[in-house]
């Protein structure tokens, strides 16, 4: 179960617990998985190209913008 809070301007924000962000990165890979070979060809040539990037860190920036929503941001 995700904890959320209001900020000062009443927006919803999830909790970040160490819990949390396993199981949404762990969610993320698996949604990941699932996309058409179609569909993936920009995330393949990103993996080839430049795969250190591709690091947890800026997959949280990724969740962070969709507040852990995955399925929501990968449509």
């Amino acid at each position: 179960m995700m904890t959320e809070h209001r900020d000062i301007y009443g927006q919803i924000h999830p909790v970040e617990t160490p819990n949390l962000l396993k199981e949404s990165l762990k969610e993320f890979e698996t949604e990941v998985e699932q996309i058409k070979p179609e569909k993936s060809a920009s995330l393949r040539m990103a993996q080839q190209k430049c795969p250190q990037l591709l690091t947890d860190d800026f997959k949280l920036m990724f969740l962070r913008c969709e507040c852990f929503r995955v399925k929501v941001g990968l449509r």
